[in-house]
């Protein structure tokens, strides 16, 4: 058996296979392992994430996964006030509701309610059956919320927490898709943009495919970007210099990417035209380092929500004992796409001006400095994950979920419960390797 990536789909999938008995190869084209999971040292024991992070209640299998590899858990800091920054002005607040316009805020409250009843329509595994899908698919959500609310500020609020969820711009994406989201993480709307994000891994979530690869050990190549895959009487990977021969694969790529190999013979039309049209999102992610958590002494949480970018959503980031102080934000959507040919340094200064406007002119002198555009790395070209255009997921449906021959699917996109989440990937991984053992 040979699996494409080593992120958490595919580990956890070669982990699987190689416990039903068989042999596995997993080819990785980047020199590490742990796909949309990168973490870099900031002190002896401690990162900042540069990728995927939390988890949050519900995510059996990651938090589950972490047990077992010896990874503690920490909450994402939470105590004091965050930040509401709307037309030019700073408010601070305490609990979950920002000190928006009453009318907004009640609009907005009453759309969430609204989702998540539509949403218990929409099946996870299929959601091109509920009953309504062929409407909801025809629209998108940005076209959703400005049918419904009818206040400025509460269109900003809805519009920041879909940009939050997919890193792109709701006039992208599906209402079906959003509707499916929802249900995939158990119904409600609110743990898309709370309580996922509530747990941290202590040394960060990458060790876990790193523990993993060490499991598997020489079954894992590095540095082996897959251009081609033939399929007869077994499958042929083929690399530049090498080819490996399985009886079956597992693709574990990102979407985008897998459309971009050859294969012989061609996928089946409907695999081959879903990976065309699922782009990925767009979102640098930004970490400032300082020698101690500042905000905290003001009574802040470093969390913040903004109407102007380009970074509009930020969090506390700093290790567990808040040594050194550590913020981590988000350019999403058309925020990031203006930087796509800026110099480091100018989306540096825009970043920390940013934080500034949340946090006090102490953020624009940070000791340290990460960011990392997720479009611009070969080997993911995109972030958060993929999602649907109007019309997709009712014409095509998903066919990754079924197999092209001997080929498999699996990513964090293709989990039917908290998809594009690592507990996703895990289960899409486990559920494409429980598929191929069936068969051999």
């Amino acid at each position: 058996m040979a699996v494409l990536g080593a992120g958490l789909a595919g580990l956890n999938a070669a982990r699987a296979i190689r416990a039903g008995g068989h042999s596995v190869i997993v080819l990785e084209a980047r020199h590490r392992v742990g796909g949309r999971n990168l973490d870099h040292p900031i002190a002896p024991g401690k990162v900042a994430e540069l990728g995927g992070e939390w988890a949050g209640p519900g995510q059996d299998r990651v938090l589950g996964l972490a047990k077992q590899l010896g990874v503690a858990t920490f909450d994402t800091y939470s105590a004091g006030d965050s930040v509401y920054y709307a037309n030019g002005n700073a408010q601070t607040y305490s609990g979950d509701i920002p000190p928006a316009n009453p009318a907004a805020l009640v609009e907005l409250e009453a759309a969430i309610v609204e989702l998540n009843n539509m949403a218990a329509s929409v099946p996870a595994e299929e959601p091109w059956s509920a009953p309504k899908a062929g409407s909801w698919d025809q629209g998108t959500i940005a076209t959703w919320i400005s049918e419904n609310l009818h206040t400025q500020e509460g269109q900003n609020l809805a519009s920041l927490a879909i940009r939050g969820v997919y890193g792109e711009e709701p006039t992208e994406i599906s209402l079906l898709d959003v509707l499916q989201a929802i249900s995939g993480v158990g119904g409600d709307f609110n743990t898309l943009i709370g309580s996922a994000q509530s747990i941290r891994f202590v040394g960060g979530p990458q060790q876990l495919s790193q523990k993993l690869a060490r499991r598997l050990g020489r079954a894992v190549h590095l540095g082996v970007p897959i251009r081609a895959i033939e399929q007869g009487r077994h499958v042929t990977l083929h690399a530049a210099h090498q080819a490996f021969s399985a009886r079956r694969a597992i693709v574990t790529t990102p979407k985008t990417l897998a459309g971009r190999i050859t294969y012989d013979p061609a996928l089946p039309p409907a695999h081959d035209q879903v990976l065309q049209r699922e782009p990925m999102g767009s979102v640098p992610k930004v970490n400032a380092i300082y020698p101690t958590p500042f905000w905290r002494a003001a009574g802040l949480n470093g969390q913040a929500i903004s109407d102007t970018g380009p970074i509009r959503i930020t969090y506390d980031n700093s290790p567990p004992d808040g040594r050194p102080g550590v913020l981590v934000g988000f350019m999403e959507g058309n925020d990031s796409r203006a930087f796509y040919g800026a110099a480091p340094a100018a989306r540096r200064q825009a970043a920390l001006e940013s934080f500034a406007r949340y946090f006090g002119p102490q953020a624009l002198h940070p000791v340290g400095y990460l960011d990392l555009m997720w479009a611009q790395e070969p080997f993911t070209r995109g972030a958060y994950g993929s999602f649907n255009p109007p019309g997709v997921l009712t014409s095509l449906q998903d066919p990754l979920l079924e197999p092209a021959g001997s080929l498999y699917f699996a990513s964090s996109d293709l989990s039917a419960q908290w998809p594009g989440y690592m507990d996703g990937a895990i289960r899409s991984g486990e559920q494409a390797a429980s598929a191929v053992l069936a068969t051999l």
